[in-house]
């Protein structure tokens, strides 16, 4: 038992630790990148550059979106086969590549009157980050099958893949002359590069990592009462497989997952626009001060790909997944606050030396901005864990995070100092808002419960589950059918269970004698 606590524990710190590694580094070449950047172009153009980054960022949600959606489908299906799995997969592949099509021709329609509205010099680079977001919807889905199967360490590998040859094409075409719109297509080649290289990671790492985490998690390997763990005196229910069409699971999960984490894109990138918008002037010093500070969320999203994926695991058992969820805000929090010290004492420094004696206008309001990009980190954290637990009302929050967060920038009228103020005051809330979600999703009414379905609490098993023929899902009414040996149905199993064998709509109770 003690060998086995040792390798969760192992596995707990090495997941977020590869990837919060592969954060940190590809973070480390986006400072580089931003040194090399701030030196080669002007400040309105850098400037530019930022919001360019900003408006991909946002429109790339709706990949972010579907992988959520890919990873809760591709953990709560254990019973399907390898070819039904393959179906699907080949099938939302094939989606994906139509959707890359239409939005890169979307993409050059719309370039202009976005341009236009946003006083934005270069149409173009609006329409290279709307294709690439895009071609982000195909990464989204590899990656997605890559944290389904626990493969942190090639998707890491795929996160320093995909930030090396950003940031080498990018510095290439800005050097050569291209400006904001080389940078553009930097992005684009380094979406579809690491989209190749996770297709083939996902190939090469077949079923055989799930597997192998399906039959550990079913037969109690992992430290663990698994839902599936025959105990000598309680009950075993051995379900049918669930017949949920994909279609309809995906088309759910991702319009959940998209109200959450578009909000959440704002919340990161709509300080740096609304500054361009009411002060162009300044927006070059305060979008050195967003990049410096967004070294916690970077790390956060990397920490995300293990933390949602663990709690989806463990929702299906009925249990929490709070160690993981620590680890992860340690990886956050902890350089969020370096971040911070380092704000407080050499700010204008720091900014001197990396972006240029230039760019140190928002130097004073370092300090306060590294703090709400920290709660911003949590909030992502907490955001994800909430998704993987199936709690939709993280959505809610997060809106009326984005809306007051909106207000009051708009409110600081692009002042550097004032705008950072108002962002951590609504950072604060809203992290506390979402953390509030998290500590009523570990209490006993809301792990007895999954997707509003209640769990036995002596097998860890779905209590009246059964095939619904009308809707491919499960049907939690079996208990409205009594059976002779219980009056209340599945719900009385601990009651019968020397009653012999008993028959049910959802599955077979096998019952054994004390």
């Amino acid at each position: 038992m003690t060998n086995v606590r040792r390798e969760v524990l192992a596995r707990v710190l090495q997941g977020p630790g590869s990837l919060a590694a592969a954060g940190v580094a590809v973070n480390g070449g986006n400072l580089l990148a931003n040194l090399v950047f701030a030196r080669a172009l002007d400040a309105t153009n850098y400037g530019a550059l930022v919001v360019q980054t900003g408006i991909f960022l946002i429109l790339s949600m709706g990949g972010s979106a579907l992988q959520v959606a890919v990873v809760q489908r591709d953990t709560s299906t254990p019973g399907n086969t390898r070819h039904q799995r393959g179906f699907w997969i080949r099938r939302l592949r094939g989606v994906c590549a139509v959707g890359v099509a239409v939005t890169c021709v979307l993409g050059l329609l719309a370039a202009s009157p976005m341009a236009t509205v946003l006083s934005y010099p270069h149409p173009l680079a609006i329409a290279e980050a709307i294709a690439a977001a895009g071609m982000w919807l195909s990464l989204s889905v590899e990656r997605g099958l890559l944290q389904a199967r626990g493969a942190y360490q090639e998707l890491a590998r795929n996160f320093v893949l995909e930030g090396v040859v950003r940031i080498t094409v990018t510095i290439g075409l800005v050097s050569a002359g291209f400006g904001v719109n080389g940078a553009g297509l930097g992005l684009i080649v380094s979406v579809l590069l690491a989209t190749e290289h996770a297709r083939r990671r996902t190939a090469r790492t077949s079923w055989s990592v799930a597997d192998a985490r399906r039959t550990a998690t079913h037969d109690g390997t992992d430290g663990t009462d698994g839902p599936d763990r025959i105990d000598s005196t309680g009950p075993m229910l051995l379900r049918p497989t669930p017949t949920v069409r994909t279609r309809h699971a995906l088309r759910r999960d991702t319009t959940t997952a998209l109200a959450a984490l578009v909000p959440l894109a704002m919340l990161q990138n709509m300080d740096v626009v609304i500054v361009g918008w009411l002060n162009p002037a300044s927006v070059g010093a305060y979008a050195a001060i967003a990049t410096a500070c967004k070294v916690p969320v970077f790390i956060g999203l990397a920490v995300a790909n293990f933390l949602l994926p663990e709690v989806a695991r463990r929702r299906q058992q009925g249990r929490p997944a709070t160690a993981a969820l620590l680890v992860a805000v340690g990886w956050v929090v902890t350089p969020g606050l370096l971040l911070v010290a380092i704000g407080g004492v050499a700010a204008r420094f720091l900014l001197s030396e990396v972006f240029g004696p230039g760019l140190t206008g928002g130097a004073s309001a370092l300090w306060v901005l590294a703090l709400a990009m920290t709660c911003l980190a949590v909030t992502l954290l907490f955001t994800n864990y909430l998704l993987g637990a199936g709690c939709r009302g993280v959505v809610g929050v997060l809106a009326a995070g984005t809306v007051l967060t909106g207000g009051g920038l708009v409110m600081a009228g692009g002042d550097l100092v004032a705008t950072a103020v108002i962002t951590l005051g609504c950072q604060a809330v809203t992290a506390s808002l979402a953390g509030f979600l998290v500590l009523r999703a570990h209490s006993p009414a809301a792990l007895g419960t999954t997707a509003g379905v209640p769990l036995d609490r002596a097998s860890g098993l779905r209590v009246g589950t059964r095939p619904d023929t009308r809707t491919g899902g499960l049907d939690p009414g079996v208990d409205r059918q009594p059976s002779r040996g219980s009056p209340r149905g599945l719900a009385g199993i601990p009651e019968a269970r020397d009653r012999g064998p008993v028959r049910e709509p959802g599955g077979l109770i096998l019952g054994r004698s004390k």
